[in-house]
């Protein structure tokens, strides 16, 4: 799918998804439920959602040791803040792109090991709603049980990331045999150069994937997604309470969370509204709550969740020089990284003397 089909496809999905959340609420209902907020624990939502960023730059850590890079703490947190906020102000869900594009203008790795750490960090990511998903189902979500249309999307969620998991394991146990086969075929074609420069690309991406092969480091990189994860449903929870929503409880907490990690993945406008709301009335209507009441609660929680990461990441941008082309760009230097002679309108290829340094190393 091109990226303008993309971009038309998010927006036709975000359209259509908000009006689902919007359906029969009440706007004078909802403008009063915002006045009635609880500030101070709006707040404080807000610092712990944030805080969950840091908490991302030291996992991140942990995920690109097995590559032999030791990267200082700012230059990670620089990299999540540009990529979080490329999700949130630009189209085409390239964030992540971002994110590796800008470790590689901070620091000596290449987008291939950065994109392949944060691969295994996707992973991690769904392995840990899943549990959390079910732990919630398990403490008793609303006062019905889970909908034939949650468990199957929980069934299709498992048996994708069981795939996802199973293939990534064959390309790390058995990397050198997966290579031949890449350069043999290539090389039925006569495409001798392109399977060097292809071959280059994966095996940075196969280093980049080394929390897979060391079970130490992958054991280190879950327990810190449960910490991320844990620490992101406490911020919802003290959302609940600014708005007055009890029944949900921490396990509430963990139940949206997940519905909401799962819908944002698909193509939607930059900052994920329509996916984000109707993710949350789906979540919370399984409580019974009003949805004038749910529909507050996802406004005013977005919104100024939003913000934070947003400004934090725009700072970032302009301090390292990164200009908004050069970031809308991120995921086609990616794709290009070992062919110089396409991309060299990207600083990211420029010499050592060239990257910026944040910071001496922790």
């Amino acid at each position: 799918m091109t990226r303008r089909a993309t971009i038309v496809l998010g927006i036709v999905l975000s359209i259509t998804l908000l009006l689902y959340a919007l359906r029969d609420v009440s706007t004078t209902e909802l403008i009063g439920h915002l006045g009635e907020a609880n500030l101070w624990l709006l707040f404080a939502a807000t610092v712990v959602a944030t805080l969950t960023f840091h908490l991302r730059a030291i996992r991140w850590r942990v995920l690109l040791a097995p590559t032999g890079f030791q990267l200082p703490f700012v230059s990670r947190y620089a990299a999540v803040c540009i990529g979080f906020m490329v999700n949130n102000v630009l189209p085409a869900r390239i964030g992540e792109f971002a994110r590796a594009y800008s470790l590689s203008r901070i620091e000596p790795v290449s987008i291939s090991a950065a994109l392949a750490s944060l691969v295994v960090e996707r992973l991690l990511d769904a392995i840990v709603l899943i549990a959390f998903l079910v732990l919630a189902i398990f403490l008793g979500v609303g006062e019905t049980s889970v909908s034939g249309a949650v468990s199957g999307i929980f069934a299709a969620v498992v048996i994708g990331v069981g795939i996802g998991f199973v293939t990534l394991g064959i390309l790390v146990r058995s990397p050198n045999r997966f290579l031949r086969f890449v350069k043999k075929w290539f090389h039925r074609f006569g495409a001798r150069s392109l399977a060097d420069k292809v071959t280059g690309i994966l095996v940075s991406f196969v280093a980049g994937l080394g929390a897979l092969k060391h079970a130490h480091v992958f054991v280190r990189a879950f327990l810190w997604s449960v910490v991320v994860w844990g620490w992101n449903a406490f911020s919802f929870y003290l959302g609940f309470l600014a708005f007055g929503i009890l029944e949900p409880g921490i396990p509430g907490a963990l139940f949206l969370q997940t519905v909401i990690g799962f819908a944002v993945a698909v193509p939607s406008t930059p900052g994920f509204f329509g996916p984000f709301e109707a993710a949350t009335r789906f979540a919370l209507e399984v409580y019974n709550i009003e949805p004038s009441r749910i529909i507050s609660f996802a406004a005013g929680y977005h919104l100024l969740t939003f913000i934070p990461i947003t400004v934090f990441g725009i700072w970032y941008m302009r301090k390292l020089g990164i200009s908004r082309y050069e970031l809308g760009h991120s995921d086609e230097v990616a794709r290009a990284e070992s062919d110089p002679e396409q991309v060299e309108d990207f600083s990211s290829l420029h010499s050592d003397r060239d990257r910026l340094t944040l910071s001496q190393p922790e």
